[in-house]
């Protein structure tokens, strides 16, 4: 298969793949609405949202869907890895891949996390989040690129399909080197010195993720008809797979999905795949839902797709400025409601007080959502446009 999409490569057009530029748009956009409602939800729709036994199915969708952000970021950035490795050496690109992935360590480390904290407490309880997933898994793409195609395409399937048969596995079996196993598969935290490390994205998936995605990178270079049929086919069997795998409860994720006594909690608990880490059937299911919509996408769009073009032209810039956007009017929508904001200080995000309520669970979520999106279109466009224009080096790592 992986002989076949580099044989079958067309001549390599110099227009951007616009389909891509829309999908990385819409799952920014749908990654805001997840990073509203940690800003201005509370209690359990902050908490739990995916708790069958607390949530309802507004609460509970509003969190699923957020979960095609992450896996769809990671496949795209594969793929955009290989569109880097069009005008590059393989040194040049292992340069620019490690560099990258140092670039956004560093700042996960630091400016976003305090953006998140608002507290010089993130000094001191570091975050292994998405951010830092993308940098080491760039930082293992710049020593993946060396080998084989074959080779990479069997390590990448082995990690994204096989890392489940590691859930029996407890970080605490390796005794003083758990924190090993939590950097690879197990979420949790360890602590250096006084200083607590949350892993939230544990690594070995993702990689598989974006190596696969610079596998398919090659397929965005056929035609228009065979490329669409590639990513639609492909999609299909892949959200067929996932759902499939799903019903049977055999394999794929280690919360299975039982019956409850009413149809909505049961199609919950169906629903309610693991994404720490990412389960096969959590990969399979939206990266499949992706590779559907690239297909989609690939084709004249009108222009109600420009600010999602726009958007996807500068996803890091989006992800940078959006969270202390949302986090300044989280804190001044609670000061003026309640006089008090102090929960959304600090690492985590505490609690709300009790009593605490704004009426409709929801409400400031959508709202402040909408309002982002649209208070951050203009310097997306700007910033796109700038990127458009100039060619400066540090461009590529914004």
């Amino acid at each position: 298969m992986i002989r076949f999409m580099y044989n079958a490569v067309m001549e390599i057009k110099k227009e951007r793949f616009v389909a891509l530029d829309v999908l990385r748009g819409l799952t920014m956009v749908i990654m805001a609405l997840d990073h509203s409602r940690d800003f201005f939800a509370l209690g359990f729709v902050y908490y739990a949202p995916t708790d069958i036994d607390l949530t309802n199915l507004g609460v509970f969708f509003t969190r699923w869907i957020t979960h095609f952000a992450a896996p769809v970021f990671m496949f795209l950035a594969g793929i955009g890895l290989f569109f880097a490795s069009g005008r590059r050496s393989k040194n040049e690109l292992a340069y620019l891949a490690i560099s990258r992935g140092v670039w956004l360590i560093f700042l996960e480390l630091t400016l976003v996390g305090f953006f998140w904290a608002f507290s010089p407490e993130f000094i001191y309880h570091p975050k292994v989040a998405v951010l830092f997933a993308i940098g080491i898994s760039m930082i293992f793409m710049g020593f993946l690129i060396y080998l084989p195609k074959y080779l990479i395409a069997i390590i990448a399937l082995t990690l994204v399909f096989g890392h489940n048969l590691l859930d029996p596995i407890s970080a605490e079996s390796f005794g003083s080197y758990s924190w090993v196993w939590n950097l690879l598969h197990s979420p949790g935290s360890f602590y250096i010195g006084d200083i607590e490390v949350k892993v939230v994205y544990p690594f070995i998936p993702w990689i598989g993720v974006m190596a696969l995605g610079f596998l398919f990178g090659p397929v965005t270079k056929m035609s228009r008809e065979k490329r669409k049929k590639i990513f639609l086919y492909t999609g299909l069997a892949l959200l067929a797979f996932g759902l499939v795998l799903r019903y049977t409860n055999i394999y794929g994720d280690p919360a299975l999905w039982r019956e409850y006594a009413t149809f909505s909690s049961t199609m919950m608990s169906f629903l309610n795949f693991t994404k720490y880490p990412p389960s096969l059937i959590y990969l399979s299911v939206f990266i499949g839902i992706a590779m559907i919509l690239i297909s989609l996408f690939d084709r004249d769009l009108g222009s109600w797709s420009n600010p999602l073009r726009d958007f996807g032209q500068v996803p890091f810039f989006f992800y940078v400025i959006h969270i202390p956007l949302l986090h300044l009017g989280g804190i001044a929508l609670a000061t003026l409601v309640f006089g008090d904001a102090s929960w959304l200080f600090g690492v985590p995000l505490g609690h709300s007080p009790e009593g605490f309520s704004y009426a409709s669970q929801l409400a400031p979520t959508y709202i402040a959502w909408v309002l982002a999106l649209v208070l951050l279109y203009y310097p997306s466009r700007w910033f796109a446009d700038l990127k458009k224009k100039r060619k400066d080096w540090w461009l590529s790592y914004l």
